[in-house]
């Protein structure tokens, strides 16, 4: 295991994946997964699940609003990734991102040339799912969707998101080991 430190992570988190970018790059799967989530062991097994895969994690069950990430699929194959789905997006299925990812080591690097052009670009200041969607978009992977639906999560970014962890998705987690 390999511990990379943004110093410049206030600046956003293109930043920090393009910290990380010799790392993604040396070979070998990379977990990409956003820090402020609890999750359920049942989310990283859907994660990590198989082999030789790039995997995107949804989960169907989301308040709508501003701030999911969203994941749209037509046919199983994502066409959309953001906060805000435009009208004339086309899906059958539409879920929040977990904010996890599986790469495979093609994909991981395409990521870092994606990301290392946004720095170039003078567009270091976006959110990293904006480099995520480029990748999805352009289809030069393609990527296994696993729905986590049901499973105990939560994103923590706001007060009232603590005491949700606590009151709601503790309770409902298993212990790590065990299956219900």
């Amino acid at each position: 295991m390999e511990i990379v430190i943004n110093p410049g992570y206030e600046l956003g988190s293109v930043l920090t994946v393009h910290a990380l970018a010799d790392a993604m790059t040396r070979g070998g799967d990379v977990l990409l997964m956003d820090a402020d989530v609890l999750y359920d062991e049942r989310v990283m097994s859907a994660l990590v699940a198989g082999r030789d895969v790039d995997r995107l994690l949804i989960d169907r069950e989301f308040e709508p609003g501003d701030e999911p990430v969203k994941v749209c699929l037509a046919a199983g194959v994502p066409v959309e990734f953001r906060k805000q789905v435009a009208a004339d997006v086309r899906y059958d299925t539409i879920g929040e991102s977990v904010g996890f990812f599986r790469f495979r080591a093609a994909t991981a690097s395409r990521l870092a040339a994606i990301v290392a052009s946004y720095v170039d670009g003078g567009r270091s200041r976006l959110p990293h799912e904006e480099a995520i969607r480029d990748l999805l978009l352009e289809r030069s992977a393609v990527f296994d969707v696993a729905d986590v639906t049901g499973s105990p999560w939560i994103e923590i970014d706001f007060p009232g998101d603590i005491a949700r962890a606590h009151n709601e998705v503790l309770p409902s987690m298993q212990p790590i080991g065990v299956t219900r």
